[in-house]
């Protein structure tokens, strides 16, 4: 599988004649923690840069590469164990990640994300390396993305992580693709699956079904349409593990939006897991940004509603709240963004978690950030 991206690497490093097309963003971004229960408060300073590189290589192959940098320092840095080293790791097959430097509180980290082949043949489309593979319907909670499950909360990082695999499409129709992918990770586990998405009764719906990390069988099936003038939406998962003691996993997200003609956008959306408990124990996994398909939310039940309004053409604000019920759980997260110039923006996040544990507790965990984006 490694020499798959031998001729990626080759064929990029070339000396060729034509441009090779360039673009990305550098953001500033200092961050404040306050977690309750080890009584923690912390901070980070983020500059991120990301540079994204193309070039066609004939009309029919063409090749990216993707880079994701990041300078952190802070108290998160110094204080939290293994930081660096968590950083430092690559979840895909090929390790991609690397800390250029790193000091007491200050690690520097390149990270290449994408790095693929498209080969175009007709109706077929073959992609070969570490690229995105986006399965999901839904806004929120994404049940079929068995591939690149992700935080709602990881709001630095919209590109999400990437893959490595091989992705075969096959266009069957102006509303019809039938596509197979198959991918392996750093424990060398490997997850192959297949999709046909096609257009019935005014709704997109999607199919899908494989083998997830050599472990779970997996079947699903998406879709996405309108209500009215209401989008609808949503995503059912089904996992089927080879462990004996383990159960039959259910997972359903469903949800709708709806834009008035003053523009303000509302979201509703909801989730179900059957595997998880009902009862938050802790919020950590939600703020550290990570996430799988098995563990998409904190607690079985997971609701989800939001509000984005642009008070004018260059500042918006929006509000999210989650409640996990029945526990006493919830989620406020107020954002706004000012555009300084058309390339140039400002934006504020904060994001409060509040829980009562078992033992009658009221914790509150906080995130708050103010960062600054250039696109170039």
């Amino acid at each position: 599988m490694k020499y798959l991206f031998l001729p990626i690497l080759l064929l990029l490093s070339f000396q060729v004649k034509s441009q090779i097309k360039a673009d990305g963003y550098v953001g500033t971004m200092p961050v404040w923690y306050y977690l309750d229960q080890p009584d923690m408060q912390m901070w980070e300073s983020v500059v991120h840069n990301r540079l994204n590189l193309s070039y066609d290589f004939s009309p029919s192959v063409i090749g990216v590469a993707q880079f994701r940098n990041r300078l952190i320092w802070g108290k998160t840095v110094k204080e939290i164990p293994g930081y660096s080293a968590l950083l430092d790791e690559d979840q895909g097959f090929l390790d991609m990640s690397f800390n250029l430097a790193s000091g007491q509180s200050t690690v520097l980290n390149l990270t290449i994300d994408r790095l693929w082949l498209d080969f175009y043949l007709g109706k077929l489309q073959l992609r070969i390396g570490r690229q995105r593979i986006n399965w999901g319907q839904s806004m929120v909670w994404n049940p079929n993305d068995i591939f690149n499950a992700y935080s709602f909360f990881d709001f630095d990082y919209p590109e999400r992580p990437g893959i490595d695999g091989v992705r075969l499409q096959l266009y069957t129709g102006m509303a019809s693709q039938a596509e197979a992918v198959v991918k392996i990770d750093r424990n060398n586990r490997k997850t192959i699956a297949g999709r046909y998405r096609f257009n019935a009764g005014s709704y997109d719906w999607q199919l899908l079904g494989g083998r997830l990390n050599d472990e779970d069988w997996v079947a699903g099936i998406g879709w996405s349409g309108h209500i009215g003038d209401a989008g609808f939406y949503g995503e059912n998962t089904l996992l089927f593990s080879d462990q004996k003691n383990e159960d039959e996993t259910f997972i359903s997200s469903v949800g709708a939006n709806y834009t008035f003609k003053s523009s303000l956008l509302l979201q509703v959306e909801g989730l179900y897991s059957s595997n998880l408990p009902e009862q938050v124990s802790g919020f950590t996994e939600l703020i550290s940004g990570q996430a799988s398909v098995r563990r998409l939310s904190v607690s079985r039940y997971s609701i989800f509603a939001s509000a984005e309004y642009p008070f004018t053409p260059l500042f918006t604000g929006s509000l999210s709240l989650m409640a996990f019920p029945p526990s006493e759980a919830f989620y406020f997260g107020p954002s706004f963004e000012y555009s300084i110039k058309p390339n140039l923006y400002l934006s504020t996040f904060l994001n409060l978690f509040v829980n009562r544990t078992d033992s009658n507790r009221k914790t509150t965990d906080f995130q708050g950030a103010l960062r600054l984006k250039w696109f170039f």
